[in-house]
């Protein structure tokens, strides 16, 4: 089935749903045996196709980068008559001898080093960018510099990545900056702060939505009394390693593999995944202060194991209108099985179900941000339901992505190993900002 098959797929499960819970209201009573299995049947259904539809979106764009790269390279031999400097197919050819090590790159690999002026013998690429927005917008890695043992390349001018090596660090660095945000629910929806270096970075904060303006009489001085509270929080930079991905010599060698594209996937995936955890429930001491940790409390449930539908609204109102403009829902994926099932006094369902592709569902007319990071526990104290303007988190990435090769830790195994680190940081300068709902 095609993705546009699967969400009218997902919508119809919806509607069967109402459609059974509806009646036993209609008749004012609770539901079956028989008919609370199938709702529960019909929302299985529906959350394996909402995982289908985002594993085939996954796929289609790991194949648009993935068809980007074998566009570059279709043939194994490497171009020797670029009158203008090394081309982009020496770039990939060097970056595959500096994968394999010196002593397993051949004559191709070595030569194609020798023109992009790279030492393959070094076991560290430092890779510097920063983001720039794209045709359409969004912000996008671009690669300022990239150092491979020890020898630094720089792009010859402003948006060209022409020196060796450059474009292969491009497209690495896309595929390991998308799959984070893949992994990443807060990274995508936090205002991102590159810098040069991992200095301690104050952040201000300031919350003068308390304070409102005047009308004067003439002659009368103006109240001077009506300061914004300011304060700072500190974003320093974590080290955060990917630890060690073990990749076959063979696989290395294979020219038909996009091998920038397969090693920032993957070793992306793995940052992507502890950044997220931490940024989410990080407590703040010795790891980022997670967006949970860090957000005020908006409404707390009257029971320690549910939550009503008028709690939910209480939630939302509990934010000040300045954020809402700009806020969302942000929840595990087994509280949202919870939240669809929530109903009005009317009988009308909270839950709004998208059926458009790269459009979330909605609560109230607010997106839904799925975060498999928040807690799915219906227990007493948990935070389960994050409402406010989530971009006022703060993501702080600071100085190079370091990816690392060892020749020698799997020699034996005929294998290569591959690690990344990032140092990062993360806050919510502004607590009132988003609020979170949580049981008694």
């Amino acid at each position: 089935m095609t993705i546009k098959e699967l969400r009218e797929q997902r919508a119809k499960l919806f509607e069967d749903s109402k459609a059974i819970l509806n009646k036993a209201d209609a008749e004012k009573r609770g539901l079956t045996t028989e008919e609370s299995a199938q709702v529960n049947a019909i929302h299985a259904d529906m959350d394996k196709a909402g995982a289908e539809v985002n594993l085939r979106e996954k796929s289609e764009a790991e194949e648009r980068a993935l068809g980007e790269s074998r566009g570059r390279q279709t043939e194994t031999h490497t171009r020797t008559d670029a009158p203008e400097g090394p081309s982009e197919d020496d770039a990939e050819m060097a970056f595959r001898g500096w994968a394999v090590g010196p002593r397993r790159a051949n004559a191709a690999m070595i030569a194609a080093a020798d023109r992009c002026g790279l030492n393959i013998a070094g076991n560290e690429m430092e890779v510097k960018f920063r983001r720039r927005p794209d045709e359409h917008g969004v912000l996008r890695p671009q690669v300022r510099s990239v150092t491979f043992g020890g020898r630094e390349l720089r792009a010859l001018s402003e948006g060209t990545t022409t020196a060796g090596g450059n474009a292969v660090s491009d497209e690495m660095m896309r595929s390991y900056e998308d799959v984070q945000k893949w992994y990443g629910g807060v990274r995508t929806n936090a205002e991102t702060i590159q810098t040069e270096s991992g200095a301690p970075l104050p952040w201000p904060t300031v919350d003068d939505t308390g304070n409102t303006g005047e009308i004067l009489t003439e002659g009368s001085a103006v109240t001077t009394t009506a300061d914004p509270t300011f304060g700072q929080v500190i974003l320093g930079a974590y080290k955060f390693s990917s630890k060690a991905l073990i990749v076959s010599v063979e696989l290395l060698q294979d020219s038909f593999i996009p091998l920038p594209s397969f090693l920032g996937t993957k070793l992306g995936e793995r940052i992507g995944r502890i950044q997220n955890n931490k940024f989410t429930v990080g407590t703040g001491t010795g790891e980022p202060n997670g967006i949970v940790v860090a957000s005020t409390l908006g409404k707390t449930a009257a029971a320690t194991n549910a939550f009503t539908f008028d709690e939910v609204i209480d939630l939302v109102h509990s934010v000040d209108p300045a954020y809402r403009p700009r806020s969302s829902f942000m929840l595990h994926d087994t509280i949202v099985s919870v939240v669809r099932k929530l109903k009005d006094s009317q009988n009308r369902y909270l839950w709004e179900m998208s059926t458009q592709a790269g459009v979330p569902d909605r609560i109230f007319g607010y997106p839904v941000i799925t975060n498999n990071d928040m807690s799915a526990a219906l227990t007493t104290g948990q935070k389960l339901i994050l409402f406010g303007e989530i971009s006022q988190y703060k993501v702080r990435d600071a100085g190079s992505v370091i990816f690392l090769r060892a020749d020698e830790l799997r020699m034996l195994n005929h294998q290569v190993v591959f690690a990344a680190f990032q140092r990062s940081d993360g806050n919510l300068p502004v607590t009132s900002a988003v609020r979170h709902l949580k049981l008694a």
